[in-house]
């Protein structure tokens, strides 16, 4: 087979799926435009990769957004040509500069006129590996959404991912409770594994 080819199986391989999420009825669906994408003129996670070697990607791909009751999942997967390459890819999406701007930029979803809550993001620290048998790197954040109803707080795990030429963020979210960190272990373990191989 043609590398190309190979690594856009390998990168389709690795993205989240239903079965790699905790307990049963998540929803798979299509990820709409968002606000943020308008503000930005591109995606969101687009537009928080400042230094990500773009060049150097042979094949990537994005899971669909899961979701249940309020909890979302997904994730993107990236092949790149050189491990070293994907060891600055995953550098970058280990650092806390990545992780404060994807964080921001979810306030630029929020729809002012339709009055929708305003949402308030904190990254609370990184929080390192995740025991996941590749490289990893982990940052947890807590944002507040807040509308005339009252506050409702999110919490938000991304999870870097790196094995060789391959490199994977894994996006969970949750409310008004985190995910189990059992859980979260879990998902990365079972991304993990498809990144080796």
């Amino acid at each position: 087979m043609i590398p190309e080819v190979d690594d856009r199986a390998r990168a389709t391989r690795i993205v989240l799926r239903s079965f790699d999420l905790p307990g049963a009825g998540w929803e798979a669906i299509r990820a709409p435009e968002s606000t943020a994408e308008m503000v930005y003129g591109d995606d969101l996670l687009d537009a928080c990769l400042a230094g990500f070697p773009d060049p150097e990607v042979t094949a990537s791909a994005e899971s669909d957004r899961f979701t249940r009751y309020d909890a979302l999942a997904y994730s993107v997967a990236w092949v790149l040509a050189s491990e070293a390459a994907a060891e600055i890819a995953f550098a970058t999406l280990a650092h806390e500069r990545f992780a404060s701007a994807f964080v921001a930029g979810m306030a630029a979803e929020v729809d002012r006129d339709k009055c929708a809550a305003t949402l308030l993001g904190h990254v609370a620290a990184p929080v390192g590996g995740i025991g996941a048998r590749c490289r990893s790197a982990a940052h947890r954040a807590r944002l507040t959404a807040a509308d005339a109803e009252g506050i409702l707080p999110i919490h938000l795990e991304l999870l870097a991912l790196a094995e060789d030429r391959a490199v994977a963020l894994v996006i969970l979210a949750d409310s008004p409770d985190p995910m189990d960190p059992t859980d979260v272990r879990e998902v990365a373990g079972r991304v993990a594994v498809r990144l080796r191989a």
